[in-house]
């Protein structure tokens, strides 16, 4: 069974590239490694950090605390994925949506004319 872990205090929803870009060089490093990967295990980031599982679990903690990433838990393992912001707009299918319901309403204006 897979869990998602969500820290509740995070008003984060994602991490956008101007905001990759103010992290500071090891967190902006640590987070474009994860994002490259696909859900790698905090062994592997511990590898990766040349570091043990603990101090790369304290890495990982503020990124997870401020919502750039989340955390999944699969039976005793964690792994870790970057979270995308929300894209920004009106979705192509809202988009046509919209359109629809105005030339619908403007088609029944002009037949009650």
């Amino acid at each position: 069974m897979t869990k998602f872990s969500k820290n509740e205090s995070s008003n984060s929803s994602g991490l956008s590239l101007a905001e990759l870009k103010k992290l500071p060089e090891p967190q902006h490093h640590l987070i474009n490694w994860i994002r490259r990967q696909n859900k790698p295990s905090l062994l592997d980031i511990a590898a990766h950090l040349c570091q043990d599982e603990e101090a790369a679990l304290e890495s990982v903690q503020p990124l997870l605390e401020k919502g750039f990433l989340e955390e999944i838990i699969q039976e005793e393992d964690r792994y870790y994925r970057f979270v995308y912001p929300p894209k920004k707009g009106k979705s192509l299918f809202k988009k046509l949506a919209d359109k629809k319901k105005a030339k619908k309403a403007a088609s029944e204006e002009s037949s009650d004319s």
